[in-house]
């Protein structure tokens, strides 16, 4: 078996887009949100990148080819957006909102669901074998044409992140400690434009039938997928290297005036979210570390903002929701057969005396004067 230098490349850097998007996964430095999109990106290009590198041996790789969704192409427009957004707001999560920008993925399996639909309906006799050629024909058709969306949905969330970087620009939070940050994105998003203007050569003669088959038969698909190899070497040493290099406690140290607005309201937009949305509050091992681990934040930001725009230490913004919650739940029949000190162990509280004590620091008696006065007014 002989492989043609050109697809050697292409498995070069598959090979390498794994081992780039492993580091970048499991990469204890930098951000872990923004490590893992990057990761992901560079994953799906590697994908790619196989598939269409990989010789044709035997009829199951054939097989493998025409039903496993190897080229998924979706959500990379996505993918960067997120990604320049974590880089850049230090309290950006991966909500709901953001995870439905990946739902036009589905158009990636198409083509595969078609193979799948036939093939499951061959073997409940509802299609006949000499039909395939026509479902295969559906399948080429739909690969075809499912890229015009494809092309359209990077280009906008290209210029989506441009309008970021400028945005942030703009309004003065490019501190000069980001500005190797800032040049790393726009680098990216250049490169992928560039890539767009690449793509989008090779796909005007593409789409239009007269002219796809000399085109495949001439160049193949080597205009794109070269690129694409050359991608995946480029942005997973920028980003892996940049991680290496970049200092998290850099954010962390800054003093107060030099966090922005913003950036202080997406911290508490994080941590009220954590208490009321996710209760973090309930374990009784929560601690400030734990804390920033999970928003993936610095804990000495945290620390800073409850402070100094809070006006609080994390123990008493953590102990209110608490006290809150103990509260709740003496009101609810549900919790009756609990004793106090129970309800207040589920509640986060760890010892008995740190009850009593912040529960009179927040409600201004306490536990059993509180729940004396409850009984007297009907609650």
């Amino acid at each position: 078996m002989t492989i043609s230098p050109f697809d050697l490349i292409l498995l070069l850097g598959s090979v390498q887009g794994v081992i780039l998007a492993s580091l970048l996964w499991f990469n204890p430095k930098g951000r872990q949100l923004s490590n893992r999109l990057l990761a992901v990106l560079i994953g799906l290009l590697a994908l790619m990148s196989f598939c269409v590198g990989v010789p044709v041996m035997n009829r199951w790789v054939s097989l493998m080819l025409d039903f496993l969704p190897l080229i998924v192409a979706m959500p990379l427009g996505p993918l960067l957006y997120f990604y320049t957004r974590s880089m850049l707001e230090p309290a950006f999560q991966m909500g709901v909102k953001e995870r439905r920008h990946f739902y036009p993925t589905i158009l990636d399996f198409g083509s595969k669901m078609v193979g799948w639909v036939f093939v499951i309906g061959l073997l409940l006799g509802f299609f006949e074998h000499k039909s395939g050629p026509t479902w295969g024909h559906i399948m080429d058709e739909y690969d075809t044409y499912v890229d015009i969306p494809r092309w359209f949905s990077v280009t906008i969330y290209l210029f989506l992140t441009k309008r970021i970087l400028n945005q942030y620009q703009r309004n003065g939070q490019n501190q000069p400690e980001q500005g190797q940050k800032l040049r790393l994105l726009r680098q990216f998003v250049n490169v992928f434009l560039g890539f767009q203007v690449i793509w989008f050569v090779h796909l005007v003669p593409y789409i239009i039938p007269s002219l796809r088959e000399p085109l495949l038969d001439r160049f193949g698909w080597y205009p794109i997928y070269i690129p694409i190899a050359i991608l995946i070497y480029w942005l997973g040493l920028k980003g892996y290297l940049y991680t290496r290099s970049e200092s998290v406690d850099k954010l962390a140290k800054s003093t107060t005036s030099e966090l922005s607005s913003k950036t202080v309201e997406q911290v508490i937009s994080a941590l009220v979210n954590a208490m009321e949305q996710q209760k973090l509050f309930l374990d009784t091992e929560l601690t400030v570390d734990k804390l920033g681990q999970h928003l993936h934040l610095p804990p000495k930001l945290i620390s800073a903002v409850l402070n100094q725009h809070l006006h609080k230490n994390y123990n008493g913004f953590v102990n209110e929701y608490r006290v809150d919650e103990v509260k709740r739940r003496l009101r609810h029949p549900a919790y009756e057969h609990l004793t106090l000190t129970g309800i207040a162990f589920d509640c986060g509280f760890n010892s008995q005396a740190t009850f009593q004590r912040t529960f009179k620091l927040v409600t201004g008696s306490s536990p059993g004067e509180y729940l004396k006065n409850s009984s007297q007014i009907g609650i």
